[in-house]
């Protein structure tokens, strides 16, 4: 049965000697003894198929044979080295766009954790108005959405629990007691833009009330709530622990959609599609979510 073929480890070897010279020369840059350079040259040549020519004074040099796999071998190291280069640069971060709210929730946690696990790191952008982005400024976007837009392909992440809230100030000027059947007759903040689509804020627009301020930025609307403008829904988490605002006992909203979308056209980055397979993991881990869904539009 004959030998197997110089495999790269081999290469390695020959390519040392090759440049070494001798197999003294080669064992010192291997960091190895002469004894053992030389058996692992023997088992090589064990096939029968002498690699270097040697000299009265122990100079080796390749053979036809040897050259071939001297050339090889050089080939070889040289990709590598590329490659090498290549993946120890440092990579242009994820661009994150996102608002204040999903910020504050979520990302300022996670993209440290995304990072660490991650070969490239994650630039943070926070926006007022996360929706009139130029697709070009981020990779990828994080925000509560009712679907992914257009032309975009989106993880949802999971669901905020919403609630409703006004100010003590707003409470006592309209003597509100107990449990509110709807919102007539009190002034209410509602979402614009595209946060208006989103279906616990379409919701809210059902309920009645008069309009007392129109945003797409939640913490604005929680500002505003605090401020004693009306009955603003929040999300849970982020109202919840506001001294400034108190929870209106009424009816029930539902959850709001949190998407990470990004643009079709680039979402087969690895870096893009490594985050929105991970983010959905990690927000469902870390908020106890249950469900999730992936569309591309």
């Amino acid at each position: 049965m004959a030998a197997p073929f110089p495999d790269w480890n081999d290469l390695r070897d020959i390519l040392l000697i090759s440049d070494a010279g001798s197999l003294s020369g080669a064992a010192r840059i291997a960091k190895i003894s002469q004894s053992t350079m030389s058996r692992r040259l023997a088992a090589i040549e064990e096939n029968g198929h002498p690699l270097f020519l040697r000299d009265e004074m122990g100079r080796m040099s390749p053979n036809a044979r040897g050259q071939e796999l001297v050339a090889a071998a050089r080939e070889m190291a040289a990709i590598y080295e590329r490659v090498k280069a290549r993946l120890n640069e440092a990579g242009p971060p994820l661009r994150v766009a996102s608002c204040e709210m999903m910020a504050r929730l979520f990302l300022g946690p996670a993209l440290p954790v995304w990072s660490a696990k991650s070969d490239c790191a994650a630039e943070l952008q926070v926006y007022d108005d996360v929706y009139a982005l130029d697709p070009e400024s981020f990779d990828v976007t994080v925000a509560p959405m009712a679907s992914a837009p257009e032309r975009s392909t989106g993880q949802m992440l999971g669901r905020l629990q919403m609630g409703l809230y006004a100010s003590p100030s707003y409470v006592a000027a309209n003597r509100i007691r107990g449990r509110l059947e709807s919102l007539q007759g009190h002034g209410v903040i509602r979402a614009s833009k595209v946060l208006a689509e989103v279906e616990s804020y379409r919701w809210l627009a059902r309920q009645g009330g008069n309009v007392s301020l129109l945003s797409p930025n939640v913490p604005i609307m929680a500002e505003a709530c605090a401020n004693g403008l009306g009955i603003a829904l929040l999300p849970a988490d982020l109202a919840g622990n506001d001294a400034r605002l108190l929870p209106i006992d009424g009816p029930a909203p539902p959850p709001c959609d949190v998407w990470a979308v990004a643009d079709a056209a680039g979402a087969t980055d690895p870096r893009i599609a490594g985050f929105l397979k991970w983010a959905r993991g990690h927000f469902r881990a870390t908020r106890g979510e249950s469900r999730g869904e992936r569309a591309e539009v």
